[in-house]
């Protein structure tokens, strides 16, 4: 690409951005504190945190840790962290991230599943460490919503870290050097899978991924994604570049700033709402899969 192609999509991309930001300031969601009722629960977080630890007692290859507490109205929930060690020499360290929206539920079911598929199989996967948080955004899971409870977006806290949550997610990011780093999410506008590609040179593994859906019998999606990204054959390819743009921005998602921050191979997965509920949850699990299988057999 040419010097002048890069500085006109540069400046699209910061026209859009701008764009993007200046019309939240018309659409602001109203916070639920003060004389406001908060939303109702519809799901418990007590019983997603006995399933953790289930899966930590019953295992021999798992283990749980808080990262630290999020308080709203008066009410507390743990980050909760599930960790497996291989048991020989370790060659990648991989973090699996879902629930940073609460109304995405499908990325925090699928990495459930695949931990208990873990602790059943100590020896899949040999040589990987997986640190896998579930659900990011604790108060928004439990609310059904896609903020937090200080109606944030924690997708786009990587910036000023004024959020709780994306400050627990700094001090992982510090506290590890990851190989690699998936963050599941839900498209409520697209037809079918489709995957974003933060400044990864590696084809194959993006094409291997998104064949995988397609041959579990899957749609992806192919076309526009919101109003600045295409998605061509279900991979939305971001350079290096775009991602540094959105820190300036201010629109620094948590997969960005991993990626940014020295992760090298860092991908976020949309999975279409259109689909039922557990086949959102099978395409995640059928493109992570396609991700470690090729991780372990080179």
């Amino acid at each position: 690409m040419s010097r002048r192609r890069k500085i006109i999509g540069a400046v699209a991309f910061l026209a859009a951005a701008v764009g993007i930001t200046a019309g939240c300031a018309f659409w602001h969601w109203a916070p639920f504190h003060g004389p406001t009722t908060p939303p109702e629960a519809i799901r418990s977080f007590a019983t997603l945190q006995r399933r953790m630890e289930t899966l930590v007692a019953d295992s021999n290859a798992l283990t749980i840790r808080a990262l630290g507490e999020v308080s709203y109205d008066g009410a507390s929930w743990p980050v909760l962290m599930l960790s497996r060690a291989p048991g020989g020499q370790v060659h990648t360290r991989a973090l699996l991230t879902g629930g940073i929206h609460g109304n995405e539920p499908a990325g925090t079911e699928c990495l459930l599943q695949f931990a208990e598929v873990l602790s059943r199989e100590a020896s899949l996967y040999p040589g990987v460490a997986f640190d896998i948080i579930p659900v990011v955004n604790p108060w928004g899971w439990v609310h059904g919503r896609r903020r937090n409870g200080d109606n944030c977006d924690l997708n786009r806290e990587f910036n000023t870290f004024k959020a709780r949550e994306s400050r627990l997610m700094r001090e992982v990011c510090k506290d590890k050097k990851y190989d690699i780093m998936v963050d599941l999410h839900e498209d409520s506008h697209a037809n079918g899978f489709y995957l974003y590609r933060l400044a990864n040179p590696d084809t194959e593994c993006c094409r291997a991924m998104i064949e995988s859906v397609q041959a579990g019998g899957y749609p992806i999606h192919d076309g526009r994604v919101m109003k600045i990204f295409r998605a061509r054959n279900g991979i939305i390819n971001c350079a290096l570049w775009s991602l540094r743009l959105a820190r300036v921005t201010r629109q620094l998602s948590l997969s960005n700033y991993f990626r940014l921050e020295g992760c090298p191979r860092t991908f976020l997965f949309e999975s279409p709402r259109q689909l039922e509920g557990k086949a959102r949850v099978d395409v995640h699990r059928l493109a992570l899969e396609a991700l470690l299988e090729r991780e372990t057999s080179e």
